[in-house]
């Protein structure tokens, strides 16, 4: 996988950086998961091709996210807020706040400069660096997805489904085959700009994603101000430099049989064109 959350613009061509999603009438709903059904379909044959032809444009991104992680037992919902900035190849910046810390001390945050990855634990002051072998990245299935599969790779690795389309967005319903992602997530319901007069710049950014782990918890995704094809993005604004002060900064066990470790909650969320040891 890129470790780069190539998360967004690597699904549209030509759009300028100023330039955000037109708006569209309501929110993309967000409908139950449904049993998969095992056949061919045309019609996702169709929208995959697209997408894929969409991914290859974009060197950069820049997307805020609205994050609510719920918890299974309790029904807790906690909400996070961040923005990540990723660029091509397997270059990332990505903050995730939680929304009621006006402190912002309750964050995770992650760096990758494309040797290694940094996961930052705000509440345990800790940066944890995660050396990366060559062209690989941080094994994560929602950063894999939005980050540019091939569709084919899709495919063989997802039980992907067309779940429904409407006037502005194709909705896919997607399980996972392999070991690796099993225990990352049990589905994602993912809704897609459609390709449409009014949303042709954005057709196959997502514009909300659902997801549902092995745990029952829940994850709902709401990307929002995309840029894209930012100009001055370089190599050098994703270099660590140091911890933060008062963080200690530790080596991630050796990688395992099978890829890299996911870091602590699973999903890499959102962080910021600002660094996060800053």
């Amino acid at each position: 996988m890129r470790c780069a959350a190539l998360v967004l613009a690597a699904l549209l061509v030509a759009v300028t950086a100023s330039a955000q999603p037109p708006a569209v009438p309501g929110q993309p709903p967000i409908p139950p998961p449904a049993p998969p059904v095992a056949q061919a379909d045309p019609k996702l044959d169709a929208h995959l091709a697209q997408w894929e032809k969409k991914m290859g444009g974009v060197s950069n991104f820049r997307t805020v996210i609205d994050l609510t992680r719920t918890e299974s037992t309790f029904k807790k919902k906690t909400q996070f807020t961040g923005v990540v900035l990723c660029m091509k190849p397997n270059f990332a910046i990505l903050r995730l706040d939680n929304a009621n810390d006006p402190k912002k001390i309750d964050y995770e945050a992650y760096q990758c400069d494309g040797k290694n990855l940094y996961v930052f634990d705000g509440p345990k002051k800790t940066v944890t660096r995660v050396k990366l072998q060559q062209n690989q990245g941080v094994d994560n299935v929602m950063l894999d997805f939005l980050g540019g599969m091939k569709a084919a790779d899709v495919k063989r690795r997802f039980d992907i489904k067309l779940f429904q389309e409407d006037a502005n967005y194709v909705y896919m319903d997607i399980k996972p085959l392999q070991p690796a992602d099993q225990r990352e997530f049990k589905q994602i319901r993912m809704a897609l700009y459609k390709d449409t007069p009014a949303t042709t710049k954005w057709a196959y950014l997502p514009a909300q994603v659902f997801l549902l782990k092995p745990s029952g918890d829940t994850e709902e995704w709401k990307f929002s101000e995309t840029q894209i094809g930012i100009e001055g993005v370089k190599a050098e604004l994703f270099a660590f430099t140091k911890a933060p002060a008062g963080f200690e900064l530790k080596d991630a066990p050796a990688t395992p049989v099978g890829g890299a470790p996911v870091p602590p909650g699973g999903l890499l969320p959102a962080g910021g064109a600002v660094r996060p040891n800053k």
